[in-house]
């Protein structure tokens, strides 16, 4: 087989950072470029202070025309510095729901977006792309170079940020014991409307990957359901009750609003906002975000961290169905 030709990139570092001391985690951030076009920078951080910069050569400036002292590795670090700051507060605002620490990010549109991933306390790395529909190969690039960071040089184990990505299992006859609750923002009981996300909801959430989405119109909840009190997730709740978690996810989904304002600062830098997609990966499992609108989006979650990259397709498909019945005229 071929090997796949390494594209050329110019490394920008900071005076504390030695390349020859550090020079397999730098090799590695240079080499994620390999088979990943669209990657525009990768940017490493220690406890918060930029390390250095791998940037593809001969890139055009950033489309927002950022300047900081007309220095390279600031202007090139800058997105992923906001999108940190972001990580530590989303990371914080989930760590009461007990599935691990926030190791993954993606805020992205179909034009471009940033990828934020911690490899350990401490360690975190980030990166962009401002290529039209590159977002998918960036964001395998990088979960691959994280995983070799943690493995290669620290010899931790995997802790598998995007999940598997084998072939989706197919989905068990039986997808569990489903329960859904309306919001202030549903029709009326046992309305056609109501009656329908009841069967989409009935299609797509299921024990094996997607375990919850939940529905928002114009920032308020019109539905969510869950399989949470199937028997199968019973051990996901020894330490969480099912009524504790729903609770959160919802407390979570109403605080997006202000979250999202800084995501979307970070995001401008490199493409126009706004953003359509927001993943919060955690070390057991995910939370997804795709937005109908600015203003209505669905929110899913997996338990399973195996499954983190199906259970968002899965969800994906899930909102595109909400799109096609939420009415004519919406925006």
């Amino acid at each position: 087989m071929a090997a796949v030709p390494q594209p050329e990139t110019e490394l920008f570092t900071e005076s504390h950072w030695s390349p020859e001391g550090h020079g397999r985690i730098t090799a590695l951030c240079q080499q994620a470029f390999a088979g990943a076009p669209a990657l525009r920078s990768v940017s490493h951080y220690s406890n918060g202070i930029i390390d250095f910069v791998v940037r593809r050569s001969d890139c055009p400036p950033l489309s927002s025309l950022v300047t900081v002292g007309g220095e390279d590795i600031a202007n090139e670090a800058l997105p992923g510095s906001r999108l940190l700051l972001s990580t530590q507060d989303l990371g914080a605002l989930m760590r009461p729901l007990g599935t691990g620490e926030l190791m993954r990010i993606v805020v992205a549109n179909a034009r471009g977006g940033l990828w934020g991933g911690r490899v350990k306390a401490g360690q975190y790395v980030s990166a962009h792309t401002d290529t039209p529909g590159g977002m998918p190969t960036v964001d395998a690039a990088m979960n691959a170079l994280v995983s070799a960071i943690r493995t290669q040089v620290h010899h931790l184990p995997d802790e598998l940020p995007g999940g598997l990505t084998n072939a989706p299992q197919p989905l068990p006859e039986d997808k569990g014991r489903l329960r859904i609750d309306f919001g202030t923002a549903a029709a009326e009981p046992d309305s056609p409307s109501e009656m329908r996300l009841r069967a989409l909801w009935g299609g797509h959430v299921n024990t094996l990957d997607l375990q919850y989405a939940a529905y928002y119109r114009d920032w308020k909840l019109v539905c969510a359901g869950d399989v949470f009190e199937s028997p199968e997730l019973g051990p996901r709740f020894l330490e969480t009750s099912v009524r504790s978690r729903r609770t959160s996810y919802r407390d979570l989904a109403q605080s997006l609003r202000g979250h999202l304002a800084r995501l979307t600062d970070a995001l401008r830098l490199v493409v126009p906002p706004p953003a359509d997609r927001l993943v919060l990966d955690v070390q057991e499992g995910a939370v997804y975000v795709t937005w109908l609108s600015p203003r209505d989006y669905v929110l899913g979650v997996t338990l399973d961290q195996r499954q983190v990259t199906h259970a968002e397709i899965r969800l994906r498909r899930l909102a595109s169905a909400v799109s096609e019945i939420r009415g004519p005229g919406r925006n």
